[in-house]
């Protein structure tokens, strides 16, 4: 990896030890994809580390490149997170100088990538591919596509689940703004696989 001087990480664990270690959670897909979240993160703050951002920070800078003038609400709900965590993260690049807010209304303001924030976009583009490079390097291409078709699939089928979930309208609700054309009255939202997890369980779920 290029994107900057990590320090030396431990050998990955012997397989006989692998099998001695092995418990309970490990056999939980929670569990490895939270392992795997760790991983994620910790390879895009090395990568970033010079540029004070982090991957919400980056998703979130590049849903307002996409969809200029977009709301926070709705940049909130592209980016699948809650109000106030996409509340923190919109203030975070503000005071940061990447993106501004003019407002639109009493109630929202549109959200704009500034020259600075076209700028460090620019300069992380590549480290993504190298991000990218480094999580699935263990993989062989085959089995790269067949973890992101898997992916696709748990994320798309259990949205319902999740304490932000993508809701079906609003794709044509951020193109209707980033055009200024008017925006779509909200639809009722699709079912998923299964029913929406009540709140109480939906907060825990997401909890460490």
């Amino acid at each position: 990896m290029t994107t900057g001087s990590r320090r030396a990480t431990p050998a990955a664990v012997p397989a006989g030890e692998a099998t001695e270690l092995h418990f309970e959670p490990m056999n939980h897909p929670g569990h490895l994809v939270r392992r795997l979240h760790q991983i994620c993160v910790a390879v895009f703050l090395d990568a970033a580390k010079d540029y004070n951002i982090t991957h919400v920070q980056y998703a979130t800078l590049k849903a307002i490149e996409r969809f200029p003038g977009v709301d926070q609400t709705r940049v909130g709900k592209l980016v699948a997170l809650d109000r106030q965590t996409t509340s923190n993260v919109v203030t975070r690049l503000q005071q940061n100088g990447l993106i501004e807010r003019t407002r639109k209304d009493k109630r929202t303001y549109a959200l704009h990538i500034t020259g600075p924030g076209r700028a460090l976009i620019e300069v992380m583009q590549p480290r993504i591919a190298e991000i990218d490079e480094v999580i699935l390097g263990p993989l062989s291409p085959d089995e790269r596509q067949t973890l992101m078709s898997l992916l696709q699939k748990l994320v798309n089928s259990n949205n319902e689940l999740s304490r932000a979930p993508l809701e079906a309208d609003v794709l044509p609700q951020v193109r209707a703004q980033a055009t200024g054309e008017a925006v779509p009255q909200k639809t009722a939202r699709a079912p998923g696989r299964k029913a929406a997890a009540p709140r109480a369980a939906r907060a825990a779920s997401g909890r460490a």
